[in-house]
C-alpha cells in the first residue's frame, strides 16, 4: 500500500463527524454580536483572584496548621527547635510549582488564554505571600516569649524557610515529574538539619552571630529569586492576557 492509499484509508477510518447545529451556532453568535468580539481585558487582581480557586485546599490547611502549631509550641515550650518547623511551609510552594507538569497539563495551559508562566507565577506568588504574611504575624505573636530581639526571631524563622524553598526549587527545576517526593524529602532534611545543628554548635543562636544569619537570609533570598527566574525562563512568554 503506497502512501496515498494509506492516507486515504486513515482519513476514512478517522473521519470526524459532521458538526451538529452548526448554522444555529453561528446565527446565535451573529445575533448577540459575539463574532470578532475580543474577550474582556482582565486586571492583575482579577487574574490572581481567579487563580486562588485553583490552588489545592490541602495547601492552605497545611500552612494554617503549621503556623498554629508553631505558635502553640512557642507558647507552651519556648525554645530554638520551633524555628526548624518553618521548612515545611515551603512544601506547598514547591508542589504547586510543578503541578501542571505532574498532571500532564502543561501543554494545555500553554495553549490557554493565559500563559503557563503567568499561571505558575501567580500561584507561587499567592502561596508564598500567604505563607510569608502568616509567618510574619506568628513572629510578632511569639517574640515576647523569647529573649531575642524581633529582628533575630525574624532571621531564625525565615532562614530555614528560605533554605528549604531554595533547595526545593532547584530540585523542582531539574526533576519535573517525580510526584513531589524529592521536595518532601528536602523539607524534612532541612528541618532535621536546623533542629540538630544547635546540639553540635551551641553558639548558633548567640547575638554575635546575627550578622551570619543576616548574610544567610540575603544569600538564600537572592538564590531563590535567581533560581525561580531560571525556572520561568523555560516557559512561555510573560503575558497576563
Amino acid at each position: 500500500m503506497n502512501d496515498e492509499k494509506l492516507i486515504l484509508r486513515i482519513r476514512e477510518v478517522c473521519n470526524s463527524p459532521q458538526p451538529a447545529h452548526k448554522r444555529e451556532f453561528f446565527q446565535y453568535l451573529q445575533e448577540h454580536k459575539m463574532i470578532n468580539q475580543r474577550l474582556p481585558v482582565m486586571s492583575h487582581g482579577e487574574f490572581l483572584a481567579g487563580q486562588l480557586l485553583y490552588i489545592g485546599k490541602w495547601i492552605w490547611i497545611l500552612s494554617g496548621f503549621l503556623l498554629l502549631f508553631i505558635t502553640w509550641i512557642c507558647y507552651r515550650h519556648p525554645g530554638n527547635y520551633p524555628f526548624a518547623l518553618t521548612p515545611f511551609l515551603a512544601l506547598g510552594i514547591l508542589l504547586e510549582t510543578r503541578r501542571s507538569f505532574r498532571w500532564r497539563m502543561a501543554e494545555l495551559e500553554h495553549a490557554a488564554r493565559f500563559s503557563l508562566r503567568s499561571v505558575i507565577l501567580a500561584r507561587m506568588f499567592l502561596v508564598g505571600a500567604v505563607n510569608t504574611g502568616g509567618l510574619l504575624i506568628v513572629i510578632l505573636i511569639i517574640q515576647p516569649f523569647f529573649s531575642y530581639s524581633l529582628i533575630r526571631v525574624f532571621l531564625y524563622m525565615m532562614v530555614p524557610y528560605l533554605t528549604a524553598s531554595w533547595l526545593g526549587s532547584i530540585h523542582e527545576r531539574i526533576h519535573r515529574t517525580d510526584q513531589g517526593l524529592g521536595s518532601i524529602l528536602i523539607c524534612i532534611l532541612s528541618s532535621v538539619f536546623f533542629a540538630t545543628v544547635p546540639a553540635f554548635f551551641g553558639q548558633l543562636y548567640e547575638e554575635r552571630l546575627t550578622v551570619f544569619w543576616a548574610a544567610a537570609f540575603i544569600l538564600t533570598a537572592c538564590s531563590l529569586a535567581g533560581n525561580l527566574r531560571a525556572l520561568t525562563c523555560n516557559m512561555e512568554e510573560a503575558v497576563w492576557n
